[in-house]
């Protein structure tokens, strides 16, 4: 029996950090997309993800309004978790399902992934 990978979309409109967050969680084994802004992330929902990385600050949708309109769409169906500079003391957790400070160490980033998206 085969496992099907776990499906990851990072949303972030910064090349470096998503392309990072990309490579270690497909060094991992999980399946990833990457969108560079919210409108992107939300195109890309047709397709469901086990987990979706978003960065809050953002330009034209912060990840404030993109995880609003992604509960909206579609209903709590994926874990949803904040990879940001912003301190989380700073950060309206309400609503989400995790946080990840940037920049991260990759043992606890890998950590807290397994832990929101399951093993591959």
């Amino acid at each position: 029996m085969t496992m099907v990978a776990k499906k990851i979309l990072v949303v972030d409109d910064d090349f470096k950090d998503l392309n990072l967050m990309k490579s270690i969680l497909e060094h991992e084994g999980y399946e990833v997309h990457g969108a560079t802004n919210g409108a992107k992330a939300i195109d890309m929902l047709g397709t469901r993800f086990d987990l979706i990385l978003i960065d809050i600050q953002m330009p034209t949708l912060t990840g404030y309004d993109l995880m609003r309109l992604i509960r909206e769409k579609i209903n709590g169906k994926s874990n949803l978790v904040y990879v940001s500079v912003v301190p989380k003391k700073n950060v309206d957790m309400s609503n989400v399902d995790g946080f990840i400070q940037k920049p991260f160490k990759t043992p606890s980033f890998i950590k807290l992934i397994k832990s929101k998206a399951g093993g591959k």
